[in-house]
């Protein structure tokens, strides 16, 4: 079967996410964490490795909803693996197209910063309502339900607090580096982080088969 080969090449894809990520940190040590997003690291001569990090991102999106194809059944389980891959189709144009820098006027955004945003609209929300859905779906297969679950709060958590920082900031309002927006890229890791955690808790039950 192609589903424990799909779950292994999942955890490996989702380890490669979390490792250059992680890279990245000290390849562009003038991007504060806590200020900027992850997706600023595309900027710049170490872009490939931002690149790289959606793409495995992706393909273990895309990887683990193969492996959940023959374990989830249930209309609930075939609805959260379809977003999975839209997860993965969001996550995949991220790698392809780097946004703008942020100074840049929406006028002036090139046709990658407008993609950039397309990809950002498919894939988080396609992601954090594949978890979500996932989650409850596998937790009556798998041992793991409770830290799928728990990991999937963690995830939902960081998403409310960096929407919530951003519509704090807003469009159009000046920069203050005393304000909310200094925080931003804490959550925004934390989701990220927390993802990559989700598919290898979610693949492992299959990938040990």
């Amino acid at each position: 079967m192609m589903s424990p080969y799909a779950a292994r090449a999942a955890i490996v894809a989702a380890a490669v996410s979390l490792v250059t990520l992680a890279a990245l940190h000290i390849l562009k040590p003038d991007l504060h964490p806590s200020r900027t997003m992850i997706s600023q690291y595309a900027l710049g001569p170490y872009g490939w490795v931002m690149a790289l990090c959606f793409a495995a991102f992706g393909v273990a999106s895309g990887s683990l909803a193969v492996a959940m194809v023959p374990h989830v059944r249930a209309l609930g389980g075939r609805i959260g693996i379809a977003l999975l891959l839209t997860a993965a189709v969001g996550l995949v144009m991220a790698a392809r197209f780097p946004m703008d820098p942020v100074s840049t006027p929406p006028a002036q955004m090139s046709r990658s910063g407008r993609m950039h945003g397309v990809a950002f609209l498919l894939g988080v929300p396609s992601m954090v309502l594949a978890v979500l859905v996932l989650s409850f779906a596998l937790g009556q297969v798998s041992d793991a339900g409770w830290l799928l679950k728990t990991v999937a709060a963690v995830i939902w958590i960081s998403l409310i607090v960096m929407i919530g920082i951003m519509l704090k900031v807003g469009p159009g309002k000046p920069p203050d580096p005393n304000g909310p927006e200094r925080f931003v890229g804490v959550p925004n890791r934390l989701l990220m982080v927390a993802y990559a955690v989700w598919l290898m808790v979610a693949a492992w039950p299959v990938a040990r088969w």
